[in-house]
């Protein structure tokens, strides 16, 4: 893996570039994305604003309606189904220490669905720094996609670019 920062940040620097990427980072202070072909990983940071937040995540959903992530949440049995209100999918529950343990698929195509998870974030947030792994079956195109949406705000650029070793 070789590993090269961006000195401007800019997309434009990257597309012609003629190297097989393996992973893009880019943010701004508030936010980290960390970018692969299969999964994005997001630091929040404690001080992100709500539209923050929300913007980065219609990005997701904006690029690829396909985008979703699992969250596995502790709450007592009939709180389920108000999850399941909320247009979480739920995959799996059982009994644990504190009430039931469930595992729900958030669907960004739902929007219903995301913008309650806009809301937990926002929440989490209040505690701290917030991590969120995302699993997708992205492309470096598509991950080009989301710089290029999320350059316009301020302070945002891409921060390195990690290529695959040649030969």
């Amino acid at each position: 893996m070789v590993m090269s920062d961006v000195s401007s940040g800019l997309v434009e620097n990257i597309i012609g570039e003629t190297r097989d990427i393996m992973a893009i980072e880019m943010g701004c202070n508030d936010v980290q994305l960390y970018c692969t072909t299969g999964k994005i990983k997001v630091w929040f940071g404690r001080q992100t604003s709500r539209d923050m937040v929300r913007t980065v995540l219609q990005c997701f959903a904006k690029i690829d309606s396909s985008f979703n992530h699992e969250k596995e949440i502790i709450c007592e049995y009939d709180r389920i189904p108000v999850y399941e209100n909320h247009d979480y999918v739920l995959m799996s529950y059982g009994k644990t220490d504190g009430g039931y343990r469930a595992l729900f698929n958030i669907q960004f195509s739902k929007k219903y669905a995301i913008n309650h998870f806009i809301e937990s974030i926002i929440r989490e947030l209040k505690n701290g720094d917030v991590d969120k792994t995302f699993h997708w079956n992205g492309s470096i195109a598509r991950i080009m996609m989301i710089a290029s949406e999320l350059e316009s705000l301020e302070g945002w650029k891409i921060s390195k670019v990690e290529y695959k070793e040649e030969g």
